[in-house]
């Protein structure tokens, strides 16, 4: 018994076109490898596989969805993920998968043990030609011959100083209502995110070369004392909070973290080289 073959999308516009211009359904069987009734099956269905083919389905896919709860869940859930990508919000294959969820349970969960697992998200990417982007934003650029030339300064500005006396210190921005940095998006789309949240705290953290002496990090807020923070003391904790109305480092804060450092180490009795980028003034 000869072995079933199935066309992919792309394939099936191919015979259809040729159906169009007079191929007859023999033809078309000997010339694609199927069998007539498959042939007779996809002229049919052409205004399906057509519109498919032109709402960016993937070209690849063999076989669609048999199942109606199948196809009804995916399609809520496409639907949903257009939607979102619309606003330009990005979407991340955990974000999708959680929505799923929620969908299928919407639905009545009529399938049973829907679990919207890895594999159920990458056949739903399959199936609908969706690909894992970074969303475009604005880039620093780096000038290299600044970095050439600390290269080349740095070893001798360590020489004297032990392992443990050289010292690295560095901010970041924690955007804690941020949303990812990356999407799935469908096929050539322009890969863009919305309007992004300001809502940060600056993190300022500090260790030494070999990673045995880790500096409390420096929080700095716009709240000295926020509301989640009632009835909790922030001391007991290894971190140093600050406040100020942007949440950004600033010369006083910085003054002030700085000579806590130099008098830490002189009651040691150590001498440090620390490196900073940036540093206020």
């Amino acid at each position: 018994m000869a072995l079933r073959r199935h066309l992919t999308l792309h394939k099936k516009i191919e015979l259809i076109s040729d159906h169009n211009n007079g191929l007859s359904q023999r033809a078309l069987s000997e010339k694609y490898g199927v069998s007539l009734g498959s042939v007779c099956n996809i002229v049919k269905r052409k205004a399906e596989y057509l519109y498919d083919y032109e709402t960016n389905q993937n070209q690849q896919v063999k076989r669609k969805l048999q199942n109606l709860d199948s196809q009804k869940l995916d399609q809520y859930i496409y639907e949903w993920f257009v939607q979102q990508r619309s606003k330009h919000i990005p979407i991340s294959g955990s974000i999708l998968q959680q929505k799923a969820l929620e969908i299928s349970e919407a639905l009545g969960d009529n399938l049973g043990k829907f679990k919207a697992s890895n594999g159920w998200l990458e056949k739903f990417r399959s199936r609908h030609n969706i690909s894992h982007r970074t969303i475009n934003d604005e880039s620093s650029s780096i000038d290299n011959l600044t970095v050439d030339d600390w290269i080349q300064r740095i070893p001798k500005l360590v020489e004297r100083f032990d392992v443990n006396n050289i010292f690295n210190c560095d901010e970041s921005g924690l955007f804690f209502k941020a949303l990812p940095d990356k999407s799935l998006t469908l096929h050539k789309e322009a890969c863009k995110g919305g309007k992004k949240s300001k809502d940060r705290f600056t993190i300022m953290f500090c260790v030494n070369l070999t990673g045995t002496e880790k500096l409390k990090p420096l929080i700095i807020s716009k709240s000295l004392r926020p509301r989640c923070f009632k009835n909790i003391d922030i001391n007991k904790y290894s971190i140093e909070w600050k406040a100020n109305k942007t949440a950004w480092m600033n010369v006083k804060l910085f003054d002030e973290w700085i000579s806590k450092l130099n008098e830490s180490m002189r009651k040691q009795n150590r001498h440090i080289i620390l490196f900073l980028d940036n540093a206020p003034h």
